[in-house]
């Protein structure tokens, strides 16, 4: 009894001992950084130096956050967030899966066309944007040069200014729709074929087919998509900061959240930074939570 308890300690420690650079990881650069960015945001805290009791401000920070709702406010960049969010997420999603719906298909070339797609994809968020912010330049950008030599426009298009930066954007992210057509294109090559067998011996269709079959058993890679898209639209810091060199873009029409709590951070407003990432972070917890709550309406598994 004593040998097989001694054994069985033994194995526990060595566990601990395998596991244990895992579990430091996680309280040093995850569950620490959080506990202390929420006890940062209670408090006027600049970012440097120790807490000091008398700038503790309870709910300050946030009620601030909400009380000015001008060009460069925390509201102006939510609401830039959210538009950006709502138009591309679902436009990038229906765009992306009628991709890997062609390059699904047994056509010739497809699976060239898939690599090229997927390639701007692993360029780098921030070469992409700087590349862009050339590209989108009003006075030597290559599209507007190629808009007035060989369309013959006399002025080109002002795509960096305030009514066009945001559509600007989201026709650059249009260039990424690899990225999620390679998920697509892997859940509807997994349809087992015979239910097309079966479809086609009963009359159906290809877009009966595409309707009844494809898309119904799809749906839990565009509920991963639709996941994905949220959290990374939410998110939304790399190209927009590169794009706008950090500012906004004129009027701040491409403030982002992230941009917004990252110039707050570093310009000495670390209290108001860490209150801003705390009220992103429930916005996101809880769309995906109510995504989550209503997947089970739509979303089709295989063992359902």
């Amino acid at each position: 009894m004593k040998r097989k308890l001694s054994r069985q300690v033994k194995t526990d420690i060595w566990g601990w001992l395998m596991i244990s650079p895992l579990v430091i990881g996680l309280l040093v650069f995850t569950a620490y950084p959080l506990v202390s960015s929420l006890v940062y945001s209670l408090f006027n805290y600049r970012g440097t130096g120790p807490l000091n009791i008398d700038k503790f401000v309870l709910l300050e920070n946030y009620k601030n956050l909400f009380s000015y709702t001008g060009e460069g406010s925390f509201l102006h960049a939510l609401k830039n967030t959210a538009i950006y969010t709502l138009i591309s997420v679902p436009l990038g999603m229906v765009l992306g899966y009628l991709l890997a719906t062609f390059l699904s298909a047994k056509v010739k070339g497809s699976r060239t066309f898939l690599v090229l797609f997927y390639l701007p994809t692993l360029i780098s968020s921030v070469v992409a944007g700087a590349l862009w912010a050339d590209m989108l330049n009003p006075e030597y950008g290559i599209i507007n040069t190629i808009l007035k030599n060989v369309f013959g426009l006399a002025q080109g298009i002002p795509f960096t200014d305030k009514s066009h930066l945001m559509a600007s954007y989201i026709f650059m992210t249009l260039f990424n729709l690899g990225g999620g057509s390679i998920i697509w294109v892997a859940g509807i090559s997994s349809v087992d074929k015979t239910y097309y067998e079966a479809a086609k011996i009963d009359g159906a269709g290809k877009i009966q087919r595409f309707f009844k079959i494809t898309l119904p058993l799809t749906t839990p890679y565009i509920f991963y998509n639709l996941i994905i898209g949220l959290i990374g639209a939410l998110q939304l810091f790399n190209q927009p900061f590169v794009l706008t060199k950090g500012g906004g873009g004129d009027g701040y029409a491409l403030l982002t959240v992230e941009m917004l709590i990252y110039n707050s951070a570093f310009s000495g407003k670390m209290g108001v930074a860490t209150a801003m990432a705390w009220i992103l972070c429930l916005i996101i917890a809880a769309l995906t939570g109510i995504s989550f709550l209503f997947s089970n309406k739509w979303v089709n598994y295989a063992d359902d």
